[in-house]
C-alpha cells in the first residue's frame, strides 16, 4: 500500500466534506465541512453553486495543511449510482491453479454495460464456487476444475462524473477516482463488527436515506429514497406552528424513552426567549416518522426473501442520536436492529460512518 496523504470527498446530503488521511497509520489529519443545498431523487438541489462550494472546501484545506490538492476520491451516494450481479463461470480442461489473472479476466469478460449513462467504479466478490461447491472470498492457489464467480458491480452516472471532473479540474485537481460509499461502509463496517455473513445497512441522513445489503466483499443491493432527519423538524414545524430553526433545536431535545406527564414540555433557551415543546406531542411527532421511514427501509429490502432476516445496522446523522430509535426499527421491520458507529469519538462524530468507509475503501485501493 502507499503512503503519503490522500484526499476524500464524502458528499452528504446536507454537506459536502473533505478528509485529508495518512494512509499507513490510517490517520485523518485535517477534515473540513461545508454545508450545501444538496441533492435528492438522483439530482443536486443548486447544481449552479456546487462549484463555488467546493471551491471554499479546498480553499480552507489549503489554507489549513499548505499543500496543493492534485489527486481526490470522492464517495458516490446511492442516489447517483446502482448495483447489477452477476455469475460468471469458467470451465478449465484439466485441474487448474486459481491466480489473480483469471479473477481479472472473470470481471473483464462482464463489464458490458451502457457506457453512455453509467461507468464502472468499483467491482468485488460476494462468493466464488469451485468444484463440489467449495464456497470462498480468497481461491488464488486453489486447485479446481471450475470457478463461479458471484460479482457485484458498482456503476455512477456519467453525468455525475463527468460534473465532479470538470469542477475539479478547474480548482487544480488533476486526478479524480470515484468510488462507492455505501461499498466503502459496508467493508468498514464488516471489519469493525467481525461479520461473516451478508447484513444490511441503513444510513438515514438529512433528507436522504440509502438501503444497502453487503454480502462477501461487495454489494448485493443498494437503494436510496428521499426522506431522512430534516423531514422530522419540518413536521415538527408544521404541526407546532414554530420555524424550521426552532424546530431543528427542539428536534436535537427529543428523548423518545421518556415517559412525561400530560402538561410537561422541552424547554431550550433560545435567543432571549424561551422555546417549548409538549413532551408527549413532540415525541409521537419523531416517532410517527421514524415509523415511515423504517417501514419503507422494510419495502426496499421486501424486494427478496433473501433478505428477510438480515441485521440491520443503522447509521446516520439523521435519527441515531435518538435513544429509542432501535425499538421503534426493529418493531417495525421485523429485525435485529445493531447502531453502526464509529469506537473512540465524539458523540457528534460518531454516526459520520460514510467518511470512515471512504477512507478504508481508499485504503483497500492502494
Amino acid at each position: 500500500m502507499n503512503g503519503g496523504i490522500k484526499y476524500i470527498l464524502d458528499i452528504g446530503s446536507s454537506s459536502l466534506r473533505l478528509v485529508a488521511v495518512e494512509m499507513r497509520q490510517t490517520r485523518v489529519i485535517a477534515e473540513e465541512s461545508v454545508l450545501y443545498d444538496g441533492y435528492l431523487d438522483g439530482e443536486f438541489l443548486t447544481p449552479e453553486k456546487l462549484q463555488n462550494n467546493l471551491s471554499e472546501l479546498l480553499t480552507i484545506m489549503f489554507e489549513k495543511l499548505k499543500k496543493p490538492i492534485k489527486e481526490i476520491y470522492v464517495g458516490v451516494p446511492n442516489d447517483f449510482c446502482k448495483c447489477v450481479c452477476k455469475r460468471i463461470s469458467r470451465k478449465f480442461m484439466t485441474l487448474h491453479k486459481i491466480s489473480q489473472k483469471d479473477l481479472n479476466e472473470l470481471y473483464s469478460s462482464s463489464l458490458n454495460f451502457d457506457t453512455e449513462v453509467y461507468s464502472v467504479i468499483n467491482y468485488s466478490p460476494m462468493q466464488m464456487s469451485l468444484d463440489d461447491n467449495y464456497t470462498t472470498l480468497s481461491p488464488i492457489k486453489k486447485k479446481t476444475y471450475s470457478l463461479v464467480l458471484d460479482a457485484s458491480f458498482i456503476l455512477a452516472k456519467n453525468s455525475f462524473i463527468s460534473m465532479f471532473e470538470e469542477y475539479l479540474k478547474s480548482l487544480g485537481v488533476i486526478k479524480t477516482t470515484f468510488i462507492s460509499t455505501s461499498l466503502g461502509q459496508g467493508l468498514y463496517c464488516k471489519q469493525i463488527n467481525n461479520l461473516n455473513k451478508m447484513f444490511a445497512i441503513v444510513d438515514v441522513g438529512h433528507i436522504t436515506t440509502n438501503v444497502s445489503v453487503f454480502k462477501g466483499e461487495g454489494l448485493a443491493l443498494m437503494s436510496s429514497f428521499s426522506m431522512g432527519g430534516g423531514h422530522i423538524s419540518s413536521d415538527i414545524m408544521q404541526i407546532l406552528s414554530m420555524p424550521f430553526k426552532e424546530a431543528e433545536l427542539i428536534k436535537r431535545k427529543v428523548i423518545l424513552t421518556i415517559e412525561s406527564e400530560k402538561n410537561e414540555d422541552y424547554i431550550i433557551p433560545y435567543k432571549n426567549t424561551i422555546i417549548k415543546s409538549p413532551i408527549n406531542i413532540t415525541n409521537q411527532i419523531v416517532k410517527s416518522r421514524i415509523e415511515i421511514i423504517a417501514k419503507l427501509v422494510e419495502n426496499v429490502l421486501s424486494i427478496d426473501d433473501v433478505f428477510k432476516n438480515l441485521t440491520i445496522y443503522l447509521t446516520g446523522e439523521g435519527v441515531c442520536h435518538y435513544k429509542g430509535v432501535k425499538n421503534i426499527f426493529k418493531d417495525v421491520t421485523n429485525k435485529e436492529i445493531n447502531l453502526f458507529e464509529i469506537p473512540f469519538v465524539s458523540v457528534n462524530e460518531k454516526y459520520q460512518t460514510s467518511k470512515m468507509g471512504l477512507i478504508c475503501l481508499t485504503k483497500e485501493l492502494n
